[in-house]
């Protein structure tokens, strides 16, 4: 199983399409983290350098989850439209297997993610520490951000495999995944809150969004489910999504 995974890895590296990605998700996280620390006609509170602070700031690498969802998505359905599925299940005749194996290949990109997301994040505050002349303080409510985030990312690529192994086609599965994150669960949201707090990618958003954060938002303007509830809905989520795509994998033809 290990040399599978480092084989999945290294398919995942060396393959242009990731660093781009990665560059892209990265200066997201760079620009957001930037703009909720500085600009506080966006946080609307003065930078404190408070661990609510820096909380706000590290929740801005799980914000920009798609990027790991669509790298995940590829990774997976990449085999299927350069026709390099059938030699890999004739290599490793178990298709479980290789899911697993580009699903474990799929969480280590996430990590890596995240840590590179947190270097940028360490950047920006101790920016912001040094212009407002302001200390840095590090606690609980960050702590729970960099757990919060990395389960999501992890998740999320997790997700992301399953799907691809699902719909298989690439340009289907990018479409269908991109529709639905920013058009289908965002009019949901908007017409039914109490319903659109249910759906996969809101539920996930509940997690990056911290204490503080909820608390600003007026009432009834955008509903989310606790943390805890979040989490427990998208691994539903996951293992139902993941448990079908094993199914139909197992069975269909390449």
């Amino acid at each position: 199983m290990r040399g599978l995974v480092g084989a999945e890895i290294r398919k995942l590296t060396t393959v242009i399409t990731t660093w781009v990605l990665t560059g892209i998700g990265l200066l997201l996280t760079l620009v957001t983290a930037t703009l909720f620390t500085f600009m506080t006609a966006v946080t609307g509170t003065e930078f404190t350098g408070s661990d609510a602070d820096a909380a706000v700031a590290i929740d801005q690498i799980g914000a920009n989850s798609v990027i790991v969802l669509v790298v995940a998505l590829l990774a997976m359905t990449t085999e299927f439209r350069h026709g390099t599925a059938g030699r890999t299940f004739q290599v490793t005749p178990s298709r479980t297997r290789v899911l697993l194996a580009k699903m474990v290949a799929g969480a280590g990109y996430a990590t890596v993610f995240l840590l590179a997301g947190l270097v940028l994040i360490a950047g920006v505050l101790g920016t912001a520490s040094l212009v407002t002349s302001t200390g840095l303080s590090l606690g609980a409510q960050s702590g729970t951000a960099v757990w919060h985030g990395w389960v999501g990312l992890v998740l999320t690529a997790l997700l992301g495999v399953a799907i691809g192994a699902l719909l298989r086609s690439q340009v289907v599965a990018l479409t269908v995944m991109l529709v639905w994150v920013f058009i289908v669960e965002q009019v949901v949201s908007l017409a039914s809150p109490r319903v659109g707090q249910w759906l996969p990618f809101t539920a996930l958003n509940a997690l990056f969004v911290s204490d503080e954060a909820r608390q600003g938002v007026p009432d009834g303007m955008l509903v989310l489910l606790d943390p805890g509830v979040a989490l427990a809905t998208f691994v539903g989520y996951v293992v139902v999504i993941g448990a079908v795509a094993i199914l139909l994998l197992r069975t269909r033809d390449i």
